[in-house]
């Protein structure tokens, strides 16, 4: 039986002979058995390549991406340069042949199972939702009774106090790093579907260590900055649009191929949930303004 995670109901099918044992505390929670995913990938290899070895340096390429076709090429390398590891797949993203570069794969990873915790994981599931109305966030994503809601911002903002005091007032944190959203169910072909997200938890925290392996409605969506005073700013769908972009994990920003589809489910998420700029100071009274324009949406709605 293969070894398989489940995030966001996406589930990735590992090689047998990978060794679940040594795989970081994050991802514990993300190895189940329960199969109720609507998306499917298998990562059919990961094996060593020699051939790697003889590529060119280009230390100014840390993350490649070629396409021919329905053929994707993606290349990761090191800061000297030289080829890490490279995945191939099509561009249904079902799967994926994964080939390493010894002996410098090593010296940056401590394992395979390191590499499928870290970077390549990261990527597959960013590949695999970018067709599927699903996106990963840098933020930090909460459940407050029943409603979610999706704080996003740039780096130093306050993703993780936010999150810590969210969850010191009893707030279920389901990242505070990648949270991932989807609309769902997705939208057959020809076929449209009530426009409701849920947003994930992942295996990628931050400081505080918050990776949940739950869901949630998504209600809010907050853009954060620091403030002297706790003040919301409500945001209508074109202003908040170019601030979404900035906090998305994008595949690659040069290939409209790949880039567009991440555009259309932005837009999509931002005619069913609102957002605001959120101002605040970091003290709990901030959970309280979170709470009180959660009710007033809910009102509203």
């Amino acid at each position: 039986m293969k070894v398989c995670l489940n995030i966001a109901h996406v589930r990735f099918s590992l090689p047998e002979k990978l060794d679940q044992s040594p795989i970081n505390k994050y991802y514990q929670a993300f190895w189940t058995s329960e199969y109720n995913s609507d998306i499917d990938c298998d990562i059919v290899s990961i094996e060593p390549d020699r051939s790697l070895r003889k590529l060119p340096l280009l230390p100014l390429k840390h993350c490649e991406f070629k396409t021919q076709g329905n053929q994707i090429e993606v290349t990761r390398r090191n800061p000297a340069g030289e080829v890490l590891w490279r995945a191939a797949t099509t561009t249904d993203f079902k799967r994926f042949a994964v080939q390493y570069n010894e002996p410098c794969f090593f010296d940056h990873y401590f394992s395979i199972e390191d590499l499928v915790c870290r970077d390549l994981g990261l990527l597959l599931l960013v590949l695999s939702l970018h067709t599927n109305r699903g996106l990963v966030f840098h933020g930090s994503a909460s459940v407050l009774g029943d409603e979610a809601i999706l704080c996003v911002g740039r780096s130093g903002v306050g993703k993780s106090t936010i999150a810590r005091l969210l969850s010191k007032s009893g707030a279920l944190v389901l990242s505070d790093e990648r949270p991932v959203v989807r609309q769902w169910p997705i939208p057959l072909d020809g076929q449209s579907a009530p426009l409701e997200f849920r947003v994930y938890g992942s295996p990628w925290p931050s400081s505080e260590g918050f990776a949940c392996n739950k869901w949630g409605t998504l209600k809010r969506i907050y853009f954060l900055e620091h403030g002297r005073e706790n003040k919301l700013t409500s945001l209508s769908a074109t202003e908040a649009a170019a601030r979404l972009m900035q906090v998305v994990s994008v595949p690659t920003w040069h290939d409209p191929t790949l880039f567009d589809p991440c555009l259309a489910t932005a837009e999509a998420l931002l005619e069913s949930v609102p957002a605001a700029v959120l101002s605040f100071r970091p003290d709990e009274a901030v959970v309280d303004v979170i709470r009180q324009d959660l009710a007033a949406n809910r009102v509203a709605g």
